[in-house]
């Protein structure tokens, strides 16, 4: 199996499934890592909320997308 990596953290739900839908558009494989954690103990999860994981084989191509489809900055990738 493929290492997952985070790509995106949020402690909107909403926000990552969006994101998650358009990279499953994009036929990248995605999973939301703490999504009924955050969901039922929001203040437990030490305000990092849940994360967009995908393949570490997929990620610089999913974080392109993300960034060309408006749903996060490239300043949230650098350095």
């Amino acid at each position: 199996m493929n290492e997952l990596v985070t790509i995106k953290t949020s402690p909107f739900i909403s926000d990552l499934a969006v994101a998650k839908s358009y990279l499953e558009s994009e036929n990248i494989l995605c999973f939301i890592k703490n999504e009924h954690t955050s969901l039922l103990y929001p203040f437990f999860s030490n305000n990092s909320g849940a994360q967009l994981q995908v393949p570490l084989a997929d990620a610089k191509r999913a974080i392109k997308l993300l960034i060309e489809g408006g749903l996060a900055r490239k300043e949230d990738y650098e350095e």
